[in-house]
């Protein structure tokens, strides 16, 4: 009388079975890949010199291009100091009063002053950051 383990081992496996364990096994493999070229890749990367991680131009790296900009720069430059006198150049003639016409034709939205001049800033301070950045 055969053992109930001998009549289990020459049971053949069910093509559906044998299906799901080639996907599996082809997954393990696919995985052990990856991992292997992203622990040549990392390594590689460390081991390089300094002068290599900047860019052909000379222009730095992106880490010192971060270190050179941060968020205060797309910020509103800092307020006059008290101790220097602010200059102020007219640019038309002083009018005791205005009239509607007066001011339609000078009249800026600040507002849009405000847009304007922080938009400038901030195009300046992005085409600084994309010339250092290789």
């Amino acid at each position: 009388m055969r053992s109930r383990t001998e009549a289990l081992r020459r049971v053949p496996l069910p093509s559906v079975r044998r299906e799901v364990v080639l996907i599996a096994a082809l997954a393990l493999a696919s995985a052990v890949v990856t991992l292997i070229v992203l622990t040549i890749s990392f390594n590689a990367r460390e081991r390089r010199a300094p002068d290599e991680a900047s860019d052909i131009h000379g222009r730095g790296t992106i880490a010192q291009a971060k270190d050179e900009l941060s968020f205060d720069d797309f910020i509103l430059p800092a307020a006059p100091q008290a101790d220097k006198p602010v200059e102020y150049y007219p640019f038309r003639p002083r009018l005791p009063r205005w009239t509607k016409e007066n001011m339609d034709k000078f009249w800026v939205s600040p507002r849009q002053i405000a847009t304007d001049t922080i938009g400038i800033i901030n195009d300046r301070n992005m085409e600084s950051f994309f010339e250092k950045v290789p």
